[in-house]
């Protein structure tokens, strides 16, 4: 399992779940610093689906970055999951 506190993560492609916008209002929430912009600071890119035309490599600029600086990809189920581990660890310390 991942531990995306204090992570800078990177969003890319379309998520299933929620909007990008929302991925990262829920990533704050639960202690992730996510970013707009590819950077060598950037902890994780997490990548949603990348839909191109036909004739297109199915890629992003974000994606293309990541590789060439070898930043750890994550799909959105892992991010998920990590968000749902992060919920049930932060209402079990109320409880």
């Amino acid at each position: 399992m991942y531990d995306l506190r204090q992570k800078r993560i990177l969003f890319t492609g379309e998520l299933n779940s929620l909007t990008r916008k929302q991925a990262q209002q829920l990533a704050r929430s639960l202690g992730a610093i996510p970013v707009n912009n590819p950077a060598k600071t950037v902890d994780y890119l997490i990548v949603g689906n990348i839909s191109k035309s036909f004739d297109q490599e199915l890629t992003t600029k974000k994606l293309k970055y990541a590789q060439a600086h070898l930043i750890p990809l994550l799909n959105e189920h892992t991010f998920l999951t990590w968000c749902a581990s992060r919920m049930t660890f932060l209402r079990d310390r109320i409880n």
